[in-house]
């Protein structure tokens, strides 16, 4: 994976994490303060962008702890006794096989998206509710906003979580298979 797909990738969880940050100090402060103009004028994205990069980062991190510790052991169970042996197995296709690695690769970094995206989206569906009960004071538009919103989120978390899940039994399975056919070369 080069460094501009792996920047890339961190900066797509980092805008999922800068969503739900915003709704939160937007519930806490409002958003009389903020002028738009400057907010989405060049100088400040430059700043914005190098800040998501890094959200991106920490909160990658805490999905794949949060996930590790949840899910992934025992999916990780269902195609592997050790780490020792899985490791051993990626070794072998990333020094033997150029396609396959770069294959596996891109399933790792859709899979890393899929897993910041569902804590993310949990906690937009959060941050939205507490921006919507706090913050919006037409009534219907409250309700509408919370309840399309909730539906939106949930779906969506729904979906990346199954994305995420099909792709890490996808991964396991892949580079056991490749491996195995790599070694019988």
């Amino acid at each position: 994976m080069s460094t501009t797909e792996l920047f890339v990738e961190l900066i797509i969880i980092g805008m999922g994490s800068a969503i739900w940050i915003f709704l939160l100090i937007g519930s806490i402060f409002g958003l009389s303060w903020i002028d738009s103009n400057q907010l989405l004028s060049l100088p400040a994205l430059i700043p914005f962008l190098a800040l998501t990069y890094v959200v991106g980062i920490v909160f990658d991190r805490i999905a794949d702890t949060l996930f590790e510790r949840i899910w992934a052991e025992k999916l990780f169970n269902q195609y592997y006794k050790n780490k020792t042996d899985f490791y051993d197995d990626r070794r072998i296709i990333y020094i033997h096989e150029g396609r396959l690695a770069n294959l596996l690769e891109y399933g790792r970094s859709r899979l890393r998206i899929c897993r910041g995206w569902t804590l993310n989206l949990i906690l937009i569906l959060l941050t939205l509710n507490l921006f919507a009960w706090t913050r919006i004071t037409d009534a219907n538009l409250k309700i509408q906003v919370s309840a399309f919103g909730s539906l939106f989120c949930i779906l969506l978390a729904c979906g990346t979580w199954f994305s995420w899940y099909r792709l890490v039994l996808n991964d396991f399975r892949r580079v056991k298979e490749q491996a195995q056919f790599l070694r019988n070369q």
